[in-house]
């Protein structure tokens, strides 16, 4: 097992994922911890199956703004298909799709493969797979059997919220341009951050972050703080505890 791999596989366990590794220390990036899966998953079948069981089921816990602006600005082209799979298969049954937005924008494999390395080679494995590819991962050019999900191996809400209090705020938000604020605030700006940087990190315009900020400011999660001209007003989190929403 490569470090990456453990390393992702750490980031989920923190997540109440199944895996038999130390979880990590602390609350994972989310955006990027997809991105990572992306990169990894064709190695070991599954990681696929824990984080596609995950998303289906916290999946209003993703940023999609920043998710949608990190898949362009730092996924490789190559893993773009193994991704559009993965929030696919999670949005399977869920009525409205969440990722719709996401997906939409990502290409399917070309040309097309299996999704898991072992299956790749010899060319009779990858007929095999190919054989017996369900029509969803067909759609995205990454053969695979139907993949059944596995949410006996997660972790029951309260835990993941006790071990990651700082995740609640978005299951208020369902995954709405404030989560991406938050993850923006937290993982991409500095303490000097404005409305402009802060809009280019979190993928909304300037006059959708400000309209957001003016919410999450009533809800005393963020802060502004204004300077003398020049210098512009700046944004930070607010030092406050989360609290448990009553259910998800």
């Amino acid at each position: 097992m490569t470090d990456r791999l453990q390393h992702t596989l750490a980031r989920w366990a923190r997540l109440g994922a199944g895996f038999d590794v130390d979880p990590s220390s602390q609350t994972p990036d989310l955006e990027r911890l997809l991105l990572d899966t992306a990169r990894d998953t064709a190695t070991m079948s599954r990681l696929f199956i824990m984080a596609a069981t995950w998303l289906h089921t916290y999946g209003d816990l993703i940023a999609r703004h920043r998710l949608r602006r990190l898949i362009h600005a730092e996924l490789e082209a190559e893993h773009r298909a193994v991704l559009g799979l993965l929030l696919a298969r999670a949005d399977q049954g869920v009525h409205p799709a969440r990722f719709a937005t996401i997906t939409r924008d990502l290409p399917a494999a070309d040309p097309p493969r299996p999704l898991f390395t072992v299956e790749q080679s010899p060319a009779s494995l990858a007929m095999r797979a190919e054989r017996n590819a369900s029509p969803l991962s067909r759609d995205w050019g990454l053969w695979s059997a139907p993949i059944e999900l596995k949410p006996d191996a997660l972790r029951p809400v309260r835990w993941l919220f006790e071990h990651n209090p700082s995740l609640a705020a978005r299951a208020d938000f369902r995954g709405d341009l404030r989560s991406s604020i938050l993850a923006s605030l937290r993982h991409d700006v500095t303490e000097e951050a404005g409305e402009l940087g802060l809009a280019r990190a979190c993928g909304g315009s300037r006059s959708q972050v400000r309209r957001a900020l003016h919410n999450l400011e009533l809800s005393g999660r963020v802060k502004r703080i204004a300077h003398r001209p020049p210098r512009p007003t700046t944004i930070r989190l607010a030092d406050t505890s989360a609290t448990l929403p009553p259910s998800f």
